[in-house]
């Protein structure tokens, strides 16, 4: 270690449970924001960088901290560091992969479901004085009969498959680049092309890398049917969000449901905020109160690196 105690540079927010924990353990330095130069600054002498979401950890910021022994990332992917240059550093990288699971998959379930009951059209008509008239033209399939096709049958795709078929009684298949083995429930593995052509909802649960972005492009949207969903709470990049908007506008989708976005926050400009028949919602699908309390336990693993132990959950490069 670069002293007797070490010192932890804090970029994002902790929980006061996590930083009592990194307090007990080495000198914390807490940073006001994740500002590039800021955090350069004070990895001059560190020897851990926590961070989140908006911290981009890249070969540069890394090579300004000499004494870097650990990055701990509080969430699942870990799109925003820089995994080759950390190895080549010998820097560790830590997160927490399952923390937020159960709140992604509600998340996503939930916004299959207000999509295809139209719960904020229906909310609007009432507040408008519509009540009978929107009752009267009201009507949607029941998720039962639909086809939901999963692209990434990870932790989080799994999860959300068990309580489609399991659940909702609703068939699932599913597209992944590794070979699954589907536990709980029935799952068939398609083509993504036999994918996208069948399903009446898709659903996005793929990390971040350079063969998933823009993997929903204008060509893939074309292959959907019209009257089929989108639901992405992956990570933005991973849909053309232009391609998407234009493809609500002709009506070539009946839908999309997104918790994530190319950039966040989403400019008021954008085409996908005044595009017909969507449910945007900004990052919380990995937000419960429980998932937060797991996520902020990747200092634990930040403490076991720091102590000369191996962590829980260290990261792999895809």
């Amino acid at each position: 270690m670069s002293s007797s105690s070490p010192r932890i540079v804090v970029a994002e927010k902790y929980s006061d449970s996590a930083m009592a924990r990194l307090r007990a353990c080495g000198e914390v330095v807490e940073l006001e924001s994740c500002d590039d130069a800021a955090i350069r600054a004070a990895l001059a002498d560190a020897d851990a960088l926590l961070v989140r979401t908006y911290t981009h950890v890249t070969s540069e910021l890394l090579q300004s901290g000499p004494n870097l022994k650990v990055v701990g990332r509080a969430g699942v992917g870990v799109d925003n560091i820089d995994l080759i240059a950390a190895k080549d550093q010998g820097v560790i990288v830590v997160h927490t992969p399952a923390a937020s699971t159960q709140s992604v998959a509600e998340h996503a379930v939930g916004l299959m479901i207000a999509l295809e009951h139209r719960f904020i059209a229906s909310d609007a008509a009432l507040r408008d004085g519509m009540f009978v008239e929107h009752r009267n033209v009201a009507k949607w399939r029941e998720l039962s009969d639909c086809r939901l096709g999963i692209i990434g049958m990870g932790r989080i795709g799994s999860r959300v498959g068990r309580i489609c078929a399991a659940g909702l009684g609703m068939d699932v298949v599913y597209n992944d680049i590794r070979a699954i083995e589907i536990e709980g429930f029935n799952a068939d593995s398609v083509s993504l092309d036999a994918l996208l052509e069948t399903a009446d909802i898709v659903s996005l649960h793929v990390p971040l890398t350079s063969q998933t972005r823009g993997l929903i492009n204008a060509e893939r949207l074309a292959q959907m049917k019209p009257t089929s969903l989108l639901v992405n709470t992956s990570r933005g990049a991973v849909v053309d969000n232009v391609a998407l908007a234009n493809a609500l506008r002709k009506s070539a989708l009946a839908g999309a449901a997104l918790d994530v976005f190319e950039e966040e926050p989403l400019p008021a400009s954008h085409p996908l905020m005044s595009a017909p028949r969507t449910i945007l919602t900004p990052h919380v699908a990995g937000r419960s109160a429980a998932a937060l309390m797991r996520m902020n336990d990747v200092v634990d693993d930040v403490i076991a690196v720091l102590g000369g132990n191996p962590p829980r959950h260290p990261a792999q490069i895809q």
